[in-house]
Parts: structure tokens; sequence; C-alpha cells
């Protein structure tokens, strides 16, 4: 619920006293004390499994590092990752390959009692696994030194488990977070009012924006064909906005948790929608993970530094791990699959495009992952399917369609002025994102909010919000 978040923000608030009352050399374990308590709250019984898990990856990084032979520290990486990937796969997976294995052997005429398993997903597991096997990948490649000590536990304990990132990340790296968290978090008059502006630019995007498109897109997915064709593509547009604003807005409000607490965290998002290209949308959509996923699968495997063919698998088989992590489903990995394969025949833009190139370049790609979104928010490949079928048989531009499409937003004779607030909101995060890209702030990277911005998107938070609706759509992930 939406109201979790002001809890955490709640929550925040209490650890930032805390904090900022207690002698800097002290203050690493308050943020461990911090996110133990959070995890513990939100998650009792898998609190063991992350800590655990956790301490098992500390305690064969240093018996990684200690190691001089390249094969053995090779056997001790795999002794650190096959165990995090087999508990992911058990909690995360195991009945999504049950299910496919009763499917097939059903349509073979085979028996199909496949045993299924009763298992709530832990908290955050599939960022908290990424974070670890890159940590322990890191050591074995010589790329960092091993954390020692009880200060070193406690620090990756922290690293692991920060509790600003443990619902949706971002995926953060260890030497960033735990160069920092050594030498002591800080007060940074700077560092905290940005992190002041990135809360509120994410509560917008979540409360303002994707908490009112949710209605709409749940409505009309759930029964597209109750809807014209015309309300299908409408849905489909506004679950592209619906999801950068959600899980942007987190990442913001994430981002600008640790801020306040003396954390400098690499950003997640860079307006991926003026994208011009499908690898340039990937450079700026969930950095986090598609810098993992580049540096950890696709490196690993060769790269580009090997055949035309083995560069397609690579590339092919980095995005089927991605969409796989987002979550246990078909939907899931053709819409990894239809990624990778795009990406594939996606050539490198022009440096030099006249405006109207420029525009129908950022359109097509914008389209194409609208596209790509309907089978990620779909709950089958054959809702999916349905779903662009109807959006093409059913579509019309009459009268009666255009009005029956704007319905689902309220159901009664309000939804027009809903669907019109809704577009107007989305038009002032188009030009917020336009000026970071094009205008003079976007020169100067990620810095503070115009006093003009901060103050419409409280009015906005105070007077549009849409409050008590629903949780983050990539805590499901």
């Amino acid at each position: 619920m939406t109201s979790n978040v002001m809890l955490t923000l709640a929550y925040l608030a209490g650890v930032l006293a805390v904090f900022y009352l207690t002698p800097r050399r002290g203050r690493q374990w308050i943020l461990l004390a911090a996110s133990l308590l959070f995890y513990l709250s939100a998650d009792p019984r898998m609190l063991l499994l992350a800590a655990g898990s956790t301490l098992w990856s500390f305690a064969v990084g240093i018996v990684t590092e200690q190691t001089t032979s390249a094969g053995r520290r090779k056997a001790w990486l795999l002794a650190a990752v096959l165990p995090e990937i087999m508990v992911l796969f058990v909690f995360k997976y195991f009945n999504f390959f049950a299910d496919s294995a009763a499917s097939l052997l059903g349509k073979l005429g085979l028996p199909a009692d496949v045993p299924v398993l009763s298992l709530a997903l832990p908290l955050g597991i599939s960022y908290y696994t990424f974070k670890m096997i890159s940590y322990n990948a890191d050591i074995c490649l010589g790329k960092r030194k091993a954390e020692k000590g009880a200060a070193g536990c406690g620090a990756y304990l922290t690293y692991v488990l920060f509790f600003p990132q443990i619902v949706s990340g971002p995926i953060e790296r260890s030497e960033n977070f735990l160069d920092q968290l050594h030498a002591g978090p800080g007060y940074d008059a700077g560092l905290f009012a940005e992190g002041l502006q990135r809360i509120i630019l994410g509560l917008f995007k979540k409360i303002v924006i994707a908490n009112r498109l949710s209605g709409y897109v749940d409505t009309v997915f759930g029964a597209p064909e109750a809807y014209p064709g015309l309300a299908c593509i409408m849905a489909a547009f506004f679950y592209s906005f619906q999801i950068y604003c959600d899980f942007s807005g987190y990442s913001d409000i994430a981002v600008g948790m640790g801020n306040l607490l003396g954390i400098r965290s690499r950003k997640n998002f860079d307006c991926p929608y003026f994208s011009r290209s499908i690898k340039e949308f990937w450079s700026r959509w969930h950095i986090s993970l598609s810098s993992w996923l580049k540096d950890y699968i696709y490196i690993p495997l060769g790269g580009n530094r090997v055949s035309a063919f083995r560069h397609g698998v690579n590339v092919l088989a980095t995005f089927l791990v991605s969409g796989l992590w987002h979550g246990a489903s078909w939907t899931f990995v053709v819409w990894g699959g239809i990624h990778g394969i795009w990406n594939l025949f996606s050539g490198k833009k022009k440096a030099d495009t006249g405006l109207l190139r420029r525009i129908r370049q950022t359109l097509v790609t914008f389209c194409g992952v609208t596209l790509g979104w309907i089978f990620f928010r779909a709950e089958s490949l054959s809702a999916a399917c349905a779903f662009l079928r109807h959006a093409v048989t059913g579509f019309s531009l009459s009268y009666m369609d255009i009005q029956n499409s704007i319905l689902p937003f309220t159901g009664d004779n309000t939804c027009a002025a809903y669907f019109l607030t809704a577009c107007v909101f989305l038009f002032l995060l188009f030009l917020y994102e336009r000026d970071r890209v094009y205008g003079k702030s976007g020169q100067k990277g990620e810095t503070y909010l115009s006093v003009f911005w901060i103050v419409l998107m409280i009015l906005s938070l105070v007077l549009f919000g849409v409050f008590g609706v629903s949780g983050f759509l990539y805590a499901n992930f």
C-alpha cells in the first residue's frame, strides 16, 4: 500500500534522529541496526535466511581472497554463488518450472504429478542475491578486497540489507557503498538537500501519476474485450508511463533516503523514454540492473569479442536472464526475448541527425518498448495475445468508442476530468525531463530541482495525490 511509503519515511525520520546524534564512527552500526529492524518488521521469518546467506557470502569472500590459485578461486566463487542461486531458485522459480514441466507432461499424455512448494517470496531476494554475486565475483577477479573482521562483517550486512534499497533496489555496487560506509557517513548540506528533492520527485511520480493511472490500466487489462480497441491502446501507453513513474519514483525515493543518511548512490534512471534506440533505452532504464547483467552475464559469456553467432547468443541469453529475473512467468521470458532480438537487429544511431529524424526515432523506440510492456503486464501469453488482437480488431474512432475508452478511469461522468488531469501531469513530467535532457539543468547532470518544480510537485501531492492504491510494482520482482 502507498501508506507503507509514508510509514517508511516516518521510520527514516526516526533513524535520522538517532543517526546524527551518534558519533560518526558509530553510524555504520546504526544503519545496520535500522536495516535489520526494517527487515524484521517486514518479514521476520526470512531475516535469518537473508542474514545467513550474507554471512556465508562474507566468509567465502575472505577465503577466496586468500587463495592464490586461479582455479581454486573460481571454485570458491562457485561455492559462494551456487547456494545463493539455489535459494533464489527454490523460492522464486521452482513452482514456475514445476508447473511448466507438468503442463508439458500433460500434453505428452504422461503423468503430471509434479510437486509444488508453498513458500512466501523473501523480501528483496532478487536484489540482495545479485549484490552478493557481484561482491564475490569481484573478489575472485581481483577487483576488490574482501571485507574482514567485525566491522567489515557489519558493513557488508548493511550493504546487502540496506533498508532504503531492499524492497526494489537499486542494485548498488559494493565498492561504491562500502567505501562511503567505511569513511563514516557524515552530514553534507548539498547531499541532504538533494535527497529531500529526490524524495519529493519520487513521491510525485508514484502518488500523483503512477497511482492515478493504475486503476485504468488494471481495469482494461483485466477485461480488454469489454472495452473498445482504443482503450487497449491507451492502457498500453498508460502502463508504459505507470511502470516508469512507479519504478523510477521508488528509485528516486530510495536514492534520496540514502542521501539523507550520507550515502551517495548512482542514478538508476536517466529519462529512458527520450531514447532514440533500444540500446540507448537500456543504457537509461534500470541502469543498476542493465550494468550488472553486462558485467556479470554478457561479458563473462564473451561479450562482443567472439564470433557473430556467439555474440548473438550472448545478447539473447543476457536479455532472457533479465526477463526471468523480473518474474517466474513465460510472459517475462518473452518480454526479455523481444528486447534481446531487437537489440541484435538494432544498429548504431547516428550522432548528427535532424530534429524530425530524432523525433521519429524516439517515437519508434517508445512505441516498441510499449509493445513489449504488454507482455510484461499481461497475466499470461494467451492474455497478452488476446489483448493485442482486440486492440487491432476492435479499434475505431467513433464518438462512442472515445467516450467508452475514457470511462474506465472512474466509471462515471467524471472520467473526462480525471483523464485530462492525468494528461496534464504527464505533460508536466515531460517538460521536467525534457529540461533535464536538453536544458541547462540537464547539462549539469542530476542536480537540484528548481524552486518552481519543488513547489509544483508538493502542491500536486497535497491536492491531487492518489493515496492508498497499491504498492510499488517492482517490489514483486
